[in-house]
C-alpha cells in the first residue's frame, strides 16, 4: 500500500453531518478538505456530484486526477450497484447511481463501501489496528457504525452486503428506529444520542462539538454529568459485548467523534463487557488514532487497493 504512484488517489467519508476529503499518497495524507452534507447536498443531483467533484480535485494540484476515488458512507451500502440507500441520515446522496455519476464525472474509478467499513479500513492500514489480525471497530458518531476485519477484508453477510451492526435490539426503548426495531443499539448509544442526555442535564444547545466538550468539562465538577457518561458507556457496552460474543476480535477500536469522551465513559463500558471467566473476550480496546480522518483514510485505502490491483 505504500508503493509511490504518479497520481494519489483520494478518499470521501459521506457522514450525516459532515463529509471529508482527504489526498492519500505513499502511506500519508498529503491534502484534507471538509464540507457540511446539508451545502454539498443541495440542489439537484448533478449539482451534488459537482460538488463532490470539486472537492477532490480540490485537493490536488491543478489539471491533476486521482488514480481512484474511494467512497465510505453510511448504509445501507448496494457496493456492486453503487447506490446508498438511506433516507433517512443521508438522504441527499441517496437512491441514485452516486458511483457512476462521480464516475463519468471524474473520469476514473470510482469504489464504494459502507463508512464504518471504510473507517475500519484506514484504522487498520495507518491507526490504531496496525496490522491486527481479528479488528473489530465501531464509530459512534450520527449512528454507530460496526465493521469486523480479518486479516484486512471486512466480513461480510451473505449477499455480500456490510451487516448493519449498529441495529442490534440492546434495551426495553418501545422507540421505534427507523431500522423498525425497537430498543435498537443506534438509538440508545450513538453521539446524537450522548448529545440527547447531555443537552437534558446542561439545559444548552449547540452543535455535536460543543455539547461533547460542556459535557467533559462540566463532568469533573457535576456528578449527575458523571453519572450520564457512565450510563452511556453500559449502553456503548451492551452492543459492543454482542459484537465480542459473536465476532471474538483481538482489538476493538472505538472511533467517531463521541470516542473524544472515552476515558469518561469507560468505567460504564467495562462494567458492561464483564463476564464470567469462562465467556470473557480478551479483546483490548483502543481509542482511534485517526479521529475523524479515518473514514477517509479508509475509503482512499479502499481505492488504493483497487488502482495496484
Amino acid at each position: 500500500m505504500s508503493g509511490r504512484h504518479t497520481a494519489p488517489v483520494v478518499g470521501l467519508d459521506l457522514g450525516g453531518t459532515g463529509i471529508r476529503a482527504v489526498a492519500w499518497q505513499d502511506g500519508r495524507i498529503t491534502a484534507s478538505a471538509e464540507a457540511l452534507s446539508t451545502e454539498l447536498g443541495a440542489g439537484p443531483v448533478h449539482n451534488r456530484i459537482e460538488g463532490l467533484a470539486r472537492l477532490v480535485t480540490g485537493l490536488l494540484p491543478p489539471g491533476t486526477v486521482p488514480a481512484a476515488v474511494g467512497v465510505g458512507a453510511s448504509g445501507p451500502v448496494d457496493n456492486a450497484a453503487g447506490i446508498i440507500h438511506n433516507q433517512d441520515t443521508l438522504p441527499w446522496f441517496s437512491d441514485f447511481p452516486l458511483v457512476d455519476a462521480l464516475r463519468k464525472r471524474l473520469g476514473v474509478p470510482v469504489l464504494i463501501d459502507n463508512d464504518a467499513v471504510s473507517a475500519a479500513l484506514g484504522e487498520h492500514a495507518a491507526g490504531a489496528g496496525r496490522s491486527c489480525d481479528r479488528m473489530l471497530m465501531i464509530t459512534l458518531g450520527t449512528g454507530i457504525g460496526a465493521a469486523m476485519l480479518v486479516d484486512g477484508r471486512p466480513v461480510r453477510g451473505l449477499d455480500g452486503a456490510h451487516p448493519e451492526g449498529g441495529h442490534l435490539p440492546v434495551g426495553s426503548d418501545p422507540t421505534v428506529c427507523y431500522c423498525g426495531l425497537t430498543g435498537c443499539w443506534e438509538q440508545a448509544a450513538s453521539r446524537s444520542a450522548l448529545q440527547r442526555m447531555l443537552r437534558a442535564r446542561l439545559g444548552e444547545d449547540h452543535p455535536a462539538r460543543e455539547t461533547l466538550r460542556h459535557g467533559s468539562e462540566a463532568a469533573s465538577g457535576d456528578p449527575g454529568v458523571r453519572r450520564i457518561f457512565t450510563e452511556y458507556g453500559a449502553l456503548v457496552g451492551r452492543g459492543l459485548a454482542a459484537l465480542h460474543a459473536v465476532y471474538q476480535p483481538r482489538v476493538t477500536v472505538i472511533g467517531g467523534s463521541a470516542a473524544s469522551c472515552l476515558p469518561l465513559f469507560a468505567d460504564g463500558l467495562n462494567q458492561s463487557l464483564t463476564r464470567s471467566a469462562a465467556y470473557t473476550v480478551p479483546t483490548e480496546i483502543r481509542p482511534a488514532e485517526l479521529a475523524d480522518s479515518a473514514g477517509a483514510v479508509g475509503a482512499a485505502v479502499l481505492a488504493l487497493d483497487h488502482s495496484t490491483a
